[in-house]
């Protein structure tokens, strides 16, 4: 007999990562196609052959200060407003767990789907509000949207899978309109965009900016996200979080990738050049981006069956029906090397 689980569990859909296709050309999961800096894997090797990363203990507190000032200095926020975790779902997972109680979340679909399961899973109730053609928000209709409930707001900006931003007036009216509610900005491809709602943590107790190493810094692999938070929030984030979040390499990786400020720019370039070239050369519509990736109407065509042509020729893309609101006839494609990029505008030439 099975033991019997919370039925809003029941309704949970597997999180599906974009594939991986052997021999194919990956563009479906927002990764770095240059990888992470060279002085991130020196220093993680150097590391280990000096025992300065001991496997077979937990990974210090000392060294995750040291991640945390780093961070701090690159962002020029507090390190007292600093949280990690194995990523920003890590990060995510504890936010939630410290907010929801059998209370609700508002979620501007479509998204990034993992928001609703988060909440889902800790017994809240995921309440979604559609955006508007252009994909933006309608910030009066979020704030009709609350009840006496809702505790959290999830808005991604840039928003995945659509790449466009939430602006700092826009974040001003609803932090204010709704304090007894969590504003949470995902930043995850800030570095891409052209401006940041870090400094809005300064000026509310209700909002909290979340970043990543997984884009811009090519480690992905390893795990490593942090938030920008209240500092009451801070203080109670540690005592929910999971012990030795980020692990003891992933911690030395994240601070020597921070270090190395060429091969930061360097990928930043390369995305916003190449967003420029697929915007400029793909003959569909293309929404304006401010992440790194675009995002494709493929209408009158179907998602899924230009996937299929597209994976045909060796180019993995993630086709959004898949994200709730987003309908079947968008593409998502990750912004890769001019020569994928190129490899991208030709396929689509021949199949358009």
């Amino acid at each position: 007999m099975q033991v019997p689980i919370r039925p809003a569990l029941k309704e949970l859909k597997e999180y599906k990562p974009g594939k991986l296709v052997k021999g194919a050309i990956k563009l479906s999961s927002n990764e770095n196609p240059l990888g992470p800096s060279p002085k991130v894997l020196t220093e993680i090797l150097d590391s280990i052959k000096e025992g300065e990363i001991p496997l077979s203990v937990y990974p210090w507190e000392r060294n995750e200060e040291e991640l945390i000032e780093e961070i701090a200095g690159y962002t020029g926020m507090k390190k007292d407003n600093i949280v990690i975790g194995a990523g920003i779902d890590g990060v995510l997972d504890t936010l939630v767990k410290i907010l929801i109680n059998g209370d609700d979340a508002i979620i501007p679909v479509p998204t990034f789907s993992l928001y609703e399961s988060l909440v889902k899973i800790a017994g809240g109730k995921p309440r979604y509000l559609t955006r508007k053609s252009d994909f933006s928000i309608s910030v009066a209709d979020l704030i009709s949207a609350c009840s006496e409930k809702t505790r959290m707001f999830f808005l991604a900006s840039p928003n995945n899978p659509t790449g466009n931003c939430i602006s700092e007036d826009e974040v001003r009216e609803i932090a204010q309109s709704v304090p007894e509610a969590m504003v949470i900005i995902d930043e995850a491809y800030a570095e891409f965009a052209d401006s940041s709602l870090l400094k809005q943590v300064d000026e509310y107790e209700n909002v909290v900016v979340l970043r990543t190493f997984s884009k811009a810094f090519g480690l992905a692999g390893l795990r490593v996200g942090y938030a920008v938070v209240p500092k009451w929030l801070a203080n109670l984030y540690k005592k929910v979080s999971m012990p030795f979040t980020v692990n003891s390499i992933a911690i030395i990786a994240a601070m020597a990738a921070l270090k190395d400020k060429k091969h930061i720019r360097k990928s930043v370039e390369l995305v916003k050049h190449g967003r420029k070239y697929l915007t400029e050369n793909l003959q569909l519509k293309v929404y304006p981006s401010q992440a790194n990736f675009v995002l494709v109407d493929v209408a009158p065509a179907k998602s899924s069956e230009v996937y299929d042509a597209l994976l045909k020729k060796g180019i993995v893309v993630r086709n959004c029906s898949s994200f709730r609101g987003a309908g079947d006839s968008l593409i998502r494609i990750s912004v890769g090397t001019r020569e994928q990029n190129d490899r991208v505008v030709e396929a689509f030439d021949s199949l358009f």
